[in-house]
């Protein structure tokens, strides 16, 4: 009879993981589409449940901010302001190049214990503040492809990561103090910030995904403007293509070569392929139309590389600028390890914009993350790249 009590008391430690660090997946399912994995959160509860629990402060890093009344963004914005009311200190940091998409909505974050600064990140590194992420009380960070934009929880399709984190929310606040800092005094270059345990390849952390054991670390852009220790983000990506044994799944709004200088990201790819991975992009239509054709045309023409084109039909109720558009950036490796980012498969978004990524590995992760590719990749919308065809340029606005 002893020994069946003690069984089943440490049954919970068997069955289960328990750490400190708990993760959540977050998609951004477009609304009339097949989209929205049942294995993923949606961003607009778990937006609202972060922001409802703040007791001390709420710092935003985004690229820019678009509300509209009676939106799901428009909920969010009430509830930091309620919160900020309450004595939560609430900053926002946003990039100056998307002044003129933000001036309608900046008027709406005003009010008691709510700074906004605007950063330059053309002085910095000749890009932009491209990073979307949050971070509550310093234990919590929300970090995806959702821009601070109405459309982005509704009419796009987003991926992110809720990770529960006193170390992980300490690491961005690394980044978000040296780009506060340098919105308010842009002669003072980052990195600014002080220490704290680094998130990296080899510091890496154990959480919880779905009950189940999980590891992840963290990376940054640009790459040579971070602090230190910080793993930069086309450094692991690489790395995750060039490890790969069996499958690369991708998803990504836009893919670039700039020039044929830089060629690291596509030629891991194409040399995946020639090794027997097999590697499967899906890419937005926005991406097509211009330059940027041939490389993604060279891409799907290499050995065991597929590619697709998405192009999510228009909303019911008529055409919405900027909006119906694959805008996740992520990608799985043989389904164990994978990353999701913040940015664009460029060279200006790795070397000379702001951008943050969250390297995963377990199989629960890889089964997630391939469940949200395998549904875009299969999705009526998702056409295969045609080498023949002159892409036009999409309706954006």
């Amino acid at each position: 009879m002893k020994k069946t009590i003690l069984f089943l008391l440490l049954l919970p430690l068997f069955s289960g993981v328990s750490f400190s660090d708990e993760l959540e997946i977050v998609e951004s399912a477009p609304e009339e589409t097949v989209y929205g994995s049942t294995m993923t959160s949606r961003p607009g509860p778990v937006w609202l449940e972060m922001i409802s629990k703040a007791e001390k402060s709420l710092d935003f890093e985004e690229f820019y901010v678009e509300n509209l009344e009676g939106e799901i963004l428009d909920g969010v914005i009430k509830e930091i302001k309620k919160k900020a009311e309450s004595g939560v200190k609430t900053r926002f940091v946003f990039e100056r190049v998307m002044l003129r998409a933000s001036a309608k909505s900046l008027g709406t974050l005003k009010g008691k214990n709510i700074e906004v600064r605007i950063v330059d990140f053309k002085k910095l590194s000749k890009g932009v503040q491209h990073a979307k992420f949050f971070i509550m009380d310093g234990k919590e960070v929300y970090i995806g492809s959702q821009n601070f934009d109405w459309r982005s929880l509704s009419q796009i399709h987003e991926l992110g990561v809720r990770i529960k984190s006193e170390r992980a929310a300490k690491n961005f606040l690394r980044i978000f103090e040296d780009d506060w800092a340098f919105a308010g005094d842009a002669s003072r270059k980052p990195p600014l910030s002080a220490q704290a345990e680094p998130l990296n390849s080899k510091g890496k952390a154990q959480a919880s995904l779905n009950g189940k054991e999980v590891r992840y670390y963290l990376a940054f852009s640009p790459k040579k403007n971070l602090p230190k220790n910080l793993e930069s983000e086309i450094d692991e990506l690489l790395k995750l293509i060039k490890g790969a044994k069996k499958s690369v799944k991708a998803q990504v709004m836009s893919y670039s070569m700039k020039s044929v200088k830089w060629r690291e990201l596509h030629e891991a790819l194409r040399k995946a392929g020639k090794r027997g991975v097999s590697v499967s992009l899906v890419f937005a239509d926005w991406t097509m139309g211009g330059k940027n054709d041939k490389a993604i045309k060279e891409l799907g023409s290499s050995k065991n590389v597929s590619v697709k084109i998405s192009s999510i039909p228009p909303h019911s109720r008529g055409f919405i600028p900027f909006a119906r558009v694959q805008h996740c950036k992520f990608l799985v490796a043989d389904g164990r390890k994978g990353m999701i980012s913040t940015s664009n498969w460029g060279y200006d978004y790795f070397y000379q914009s702001r951008g943050a990524a969250v390297i995963l590995e377990g199989e629960e992760a890889g089964k997630i993350l391939e469940d949200v590719f395998d549904r875009s990749w299969n999705a009526p919308y998702a056409s295969p790249l045609d080498q023949e065809k002159i892409y036009e340029k999409v309706k954006r606005e």
